[in-house]
């Protein structure tokens, strides 16, 4: 006998129906946001090469791809990201468009997590990407966009933190450190480690005014008008009073959307994902740990691919979203409902088929099953496919058993098809 938990890989699972139906409602939700801005659609593979991610800037998914090698040697990867192939596909495809591009995304993404704090391997993203613009009302847009979507989700309570990845590279250009103490800096900054960052900052040989910077970065965290004010006491150069003007506009145009009570600045946010290079930021739900939406300008990733586009875009974890909204106990009923079940024996098929088809073609649900016997036996059991009236179709009538109202009907078949034409309240649960 397999064991249970040998049945499934680490950190993937099924969706049963219901789960599956309300994720289906949350990703409806997030699409019409996305599509009343303008975003269209589009799908990138799910095989990619490898090269695709590590000789791009996301040099920190090296170490989370599922790799495998097709016939002709080559080592293809599941998709851990979906920012990486958009870019090579506007590149590639639209190259001498001038144009902005506004395209979504729902696709599964895939990523060798440690199996810890709900983070799956596999799980749903939906996202949007805004290429070829470098506003700041383009970056505005899209945190505008990412509050929208949890509105209309039915969550109220969370908050946005905005940070600024320039700000923290500006001070990083003042001094001389190799790759790995510059990404465990970035590390112990964006986990606001204060200790181990004392520690690890120490052992630097760097001024006493910059390791004191270093250490506050973490800190400035908070009211957007409070943390710009202490910002800008630490300016060092002429690159950090532009990044922190930059903040101050975005947080001006989410103003004038009337989100800015959902704003929190961060400048110690500094993103494991190497390609970003301005805006950056984090959604948050109240009293659930981990982001459910996150996102950043990128202006050089498309240069990889031979063209220049400045772009900002953000990702929505569905899974997470869907998971802390069954939190909040705000999730809607599930639209898993039959509206008909047809029982029929052998000798009634054709006319069950026949009504199953005109039931359909009103906009219905219809399941239908033979039986031999009693069809009783047949209504005991319908508890889980959640039925809501019962046609058993005998000689010269219909037998209507409402499962809500429990309660029995007979009709000839056209006056029950009459009924539902004269009742405008009879209508599919669907």
């Amino acid at each position: 006998m397999i064991l249970y938990d040998d049945l499934f890989p680490e950190g993937l699972e099924d969706i049963h129906s219901e789960e599956y139906e309300f994720k289906e409602e949350i990703i409806f939700q997030v699409k019409k946001v996305f599509k009343s801005f303008g975003y269209r659609q589009i799908l990138t593979p799910t095989l990619e090469y490898y090269e695709l991610y590590s000789d791009s800037y996301g040099t920190s998914f090296k170490d989370k791809m599922f790799k495998l090698i097709d016939n002709n040697g080559k080592i293809l990867v599941l998709r851990p990201d979906v920012t990486i192939p958009i870019a090579r596909m506007v590149a590639v495809n639209y190259k001498n468009v001038k144009d902005f591009f506004k395209f979504f995304y729902v696709t599964n993404v895939f990523r060798l997590n440690k199996f810890q704090n709900g983070n799956r391997r596999e799980f749903i993203q939906a996202g949007i990407e805004y290429i070829g613009n470098s506003l700041p009302e383009c970056d505005g847009e899209i945190i505008a966009i990412g509050i929208k979507a949890l509105l209309k989700c039915g969550l109220e309570n969370f908050h946005i933190d905005i940070g600024q990845i320039e700000f923290l590279k500006s001070i990083i250009d003042e001094i001389k450190i190799n790759d790995y103490q510059r990404t465990m800096l970035c590390n112990l900054i964006e986990n606001k480690n204060y200790g181990d960052l004392d520690e690890f900052l120490d052992e630097l040989n760097i001024s006493i005014d910059i390791k004191n910077l270093f250490k506050i970065l973490p800190k400035l965290y908070g009211s957007p008008c409070e943390v710009i004010n202490k910002a800008r006491q630490l300016i060092l150069n002429e690159k950090m009073k532009k990044v922190l003007d930059n903040l101050e506009e975005v947080y001006s145009i989410l103003k004038d959307y009337g989100y800015d009570k959902y704003i929190l600045f961060d400048l110690g946010i500094a993103k494991e994902i190497d390609y970003y290079t301005g805006i950056i930021f984090k959604g948050y739900v109240n009293n659930f740990g981990e982001s459910v939406l996150s996102g950043g300008r990128y202006n050089n990733l498309t240069e990889k691919f031979g063209t220049f586009k400045p772009a900002c875009g953000l990702g929505i974890n569905i899974d997470k979203l869907v998971e802390v909204i069954g939190m909040y106990g705000i999730k809607r009923k599930s639209n898993c409902y039959t509206d008909y079940l047809v029982l029929y024996k052998e000798d009634f098929r054709e006319k069950a088929i026949k009504l199953s088809e005109v039931l359909r073609s009103k906009g219905f649900v219809v399941e239908s099953n033979s039986y031999n016997g009693d069809g009783k036996n047949q209504i005991k059991n319908l508890t889980f496919r959640n039925v809501k009236e019962i046609i058993e179709i005998e000689n010269n009538f219909l037998k209507i058993t409402d499962m809500i109202k429990n309660c029995v009907s007979k009709y000839s078949a056209n006056q029950f098809l009459k009924l539902l034409d004269n009742k405008e309240t009879v209508a599919s649960i669907h």
